[in-house]
């Protein structure tokens, strides 16, 4: 007599263990080891009164820290388009009256726009903090009051002119970041489009831009928390940023540690929450080519 066939008595324990394996490659577990570390500093502000006396104090610089950021990083991008739209577009000889003029132009505005990023991004973002505060802003009040006479009220010591040296600092930065995505669209749709009738305008706004504003969408979301890293320098101009009260609260109690542990802890969480936004988009926003 024949007995039934079995089936292996190992398979289902094996398919387990191979499942159970590859779950282990698959956690991230960066995320999950940072995530306790946020529970067990949230606990220590919650349950230890130095640490929630700490957290009152820096808290106002976490507004002031977004505030900043968020706004420079805004400017920089209509800057760094602007400026990457332009170096994209190398100047061409051109012949006649008027396209002699508008050769012209396009050289003049090409080499100004090159000058910029090279000086830029060449300057640390320090040295271009610095020079924004206290020789550009004092001069512009000084031109508008002696020549216009207009008082502008700037103060080198400001959240304004820590704005406007991130602005300039990034633009030159993201204009780099968007020339190479303008120039990664292939020429034959360029081409195709204008045998359709479009104009220069049109094929950069309905063609180009969608495209490569597209593809630059990781970068640009890098260069975000860059941003908020960098933002850090503006304690130097004494802007109430998280490092700033840090600083000074450190210096009246001597607590150090747990002082710029804690500011730590702020930037890191803000960052790491930056980077999990930008891994969304880059799954949200595939590129095809």
């Amino acid at each position: 007599m024949d007995l039934p066939a079995q089936a292996p008595p190992q398979r289902e324990a094996t398919v387990v263990k191979f499942s159970f394996v590859r779950a282990i490659y698959q956690i991230p577990w960066w995320f999950v080891l940072l995530s306790l570390l946020g529970i067990y500093v949230a606990g220590l502000v919650y349950s230890n009164p130095l640490y929630s006396s700490i957290f009152n104090q820096l808290r106002s610089g976490i507004a002031m820290t977004l505030t900043v950021s968020f706004t420079a990083f805004s400017s920089a991008l209509v800057v760094g388009l602007i400026i990457g739209i332009i170096r994209a577009n190398p100047p061409k000889q051109r012949y006649g009256s008027f396209g002699a003029i508008l050769g012209f132009i396009q050289l003049f505005l090409y080499n100004a726009a090159t000058l910029y990023v090279q000086i830029l991004r060449g300057l640390p973002i320090l040295v271009t903090l610095l020079i924004v505060a206290f020789v550009i802003v004092p001069e512009v009040n000084r031109i508008s009051r002696d020549v216009f006479d207009i008082n502008l009220g700037l103060r080198g010591s400001s959240p304004t002119s820590a704005i406007i040296a991130l602005t300039f600092t990034y633009g030159a930065f993201l204009s780099e970041t968007f020339r190479a995505g303008i120039q990664s669209i292939s020429k034959g749709q360029i081409e195709a489009a204008r045998s359709l009738g479009m104009n220069y305008s049109q094929v950069m706004r309905y063609i180009v831009l969608p495209q490569a504003v597209r593809r630059v969408l990781p970068p640009l979301g890098n260069d975000m928390i860059a941003m908020i890293k960098d933002s850090s320098l503006v304690a130097i101009l004494g802007v109430q940023d998280i490092t700033q009260l840090a600083k000074l609260s450190s210096s009246a109690s001597f607590r150090y540690l747990e002082t710029y542990f804690l500011a730590a802890m702020i930037y890191l969480t803000m960052t790491v929450l930056g980077s999990v936004v930008v891994r969304y988009i880059e799954r949200r926003f595939p590129v095809h080519h």
